[in-house]
């Protein structure tokens, strides 16, 4: 056994440990000094956007809601704060592993904060994304309801989770992915979605889709309480539905497709104390 190149091998790692001390310690100098100026900053960030009442005026703006409503209950001067604490960090800490010699960590290092803008913009396009996602659910649900469509809430959920997609889609690519297989897919699943759609409205759902309509311009003429008269059969009007109106008779309750109602002589006898011109409708 040769032993002068096991002394050898000892001498090196010795010398090398005892290179690699003052490099350890002028790194942890550096971490240690870049971790107190990233609190120091920290604090300053959230005293600054405190005294600025930076909080109530992103409240007053409607952004802070939609982020609750995405989940997310962090108040924004936090989550800036914090975002200026962790790349502060990450900058002490890329010189500290170079003052320490370790390479390869530092380049890792410096390629996840060249990648953070990226995912800062995906993230803003993200949470931009979903506010106006949930603004045009919210927006599509309110006009449903008005128009007394009974599933409203979910039609406007449909809206929201599609506008969703596409949103998700786009910060994906402001990542740097390559959207365009996923793009493909979901054009081809929606378009299959919209002919199926096409398909049913003109073979078997036309009468449907007519008395919906139907309802939708009863509603503007007809309240509920009023009493309406068709082909002898006169009743209190208690609600028009999405494809048909229920009237309580003497005898009961009485069903009418809204598709009738709107092609037919229906009279008022209440409505013409009142308003000669609403007394019959066709």
């Amino acid at each position: 056994m040769n032993f002068h190149i096991v002394i050898e091998s000892l001498q090196k790692i010795v010398l090398d440990i005892v290179h690699f001390i003052p490099n350890l310690v002028n790194g942890l100098i550096i971490l240690f000094v870049g971790y107190i100026v990233a609190m120091i900053v920290r604090w300053i960030v959230k005293l600054v956007l405190r005294y600025t009442r930076f909080d109530p005026l992103i409240e007053r703006t409607g952004i802070t809601g939609a982020m609750r409503g995405l989940g997310v209950k962090m108040p924004l001067s936090i989550i800036l704060a914090q975002t200026v604490f962790a790349l502060l960090l990450i900058s002490f800490f890329i010189t500290a592993t170079r003052l320490m010699g370790l390479l390869a960590v530092s380049q890792l290092l410096e390629r996840v904060l060249a990648f953070l803008p990226s995912l800062i913009a995906a993230l803003i396009v993200f949470l931009l994304g979903g506010m106006v996602s949930q603004f045009a659910g919210n927006l599509v649900t309110s006009v449903a309801i008005a128009a007394g469509l009974s599933y409203a809430k979910r039609l406007g959920n449909i809206i929201q989770y599609m506008i969703s997609l596409f949103v998700v889609i786009l910060a994906l690519g402001v990542l740097g992915i390559d959207t365009a297989l996923l793009v493909t897919v979901v054009t081809i699943v929606i378009a299959s979605f919209g002919l199926a759609f096409g398909l049913a409205l003109g073979l078997g759902a036309r009468s449907v889709v007519h008395h919906i309509l139907a309802g939708y311009y009863l509603r503007q003429r007809f309240s509920a309480g009023q009493t309406i008269e068709l082909n002898q059969v006169s009743g209190a009007l208690r609600g028009v539905g999405s494809v048909n109106t229920v009237a309580t008779t003497a005898e009961g309750t009485v069903v009418f497709p809204n598709g009738i109602l709107l092609e037919s002589l229906v009279r008022s006898p209440r409505a013409l104390d009142t308003d000669p011109a609403t007394s019959e409708t066709s």
